[in-house]
């Protein structure tokens, strides 16, 4: 052998070490991000309250109160519906309310659901809500859900 080929494999030794040695590292590093991606760390609660979701009854305002959860629903359909239920799930508590409203288009309600306990003032809450209604219309029965956030109050 001469001089340049053990050069280029002493080189082709350290590359492929320093491969072995830091690769592993690195992906340990990338799999743990990943985990924590996964898991929701790096998507922090959103700040003040909000909604996402829905369509045609769509909620303009919520506010936790104690087991209170008030909201105020428009009718966004562009004709008359009938809200016949909404289901509001937090966590593991689900509470629900029974309407029989008819709600003319660009008309806002506001509806409440009592929950079996309270919430603790301050906490942050995700509330999974379902709205049934009926186009009076059409007479077919749809969901609008959704969920809204913010703190209890």
């Amino acid at each position: 052998m001469n001089l340049k080929t053990i050069e280029r494999s002493v080189k082709g030794q350290v590359s492929l070490e320093y491969l072995m040695t830091y690769g592993w590292a690195i992906l340990i590093i990338l799999i743990v991000g990943l985990v924590l991606w996964q898991m929701g760390f790096f998507n922090p609660p959103p700040t003040g309250h909000g909604c996402s979701g829905f369509s045609h009854i769509v909620p303009l305002d919520t506010k936790l109160s104690g087991s209170k959860l008030t909201i105020v629903i428009s009718n966004e359909a562009g004709t008359r519906l009938d809200v016949d239920k909404i289901t509001a799930t937090i966590g593991s508590d689900s509470a629900s309310t029974t309407l029989d409203k008819e709600m003319r288009p660009g008309r806002t309600e506001e509806v409440n659901v009592t929950f079996g306990s309270a919430f603790t003032t301050g906490d942050y809450y995700r509330a999974n809500i379902v709205i049934e209604y009926e186009n009076l219309v059409s007479g077919i029965s749809h969901k609008s859900s959704g969920d809204c956030w913010g703190t209890v109050e």
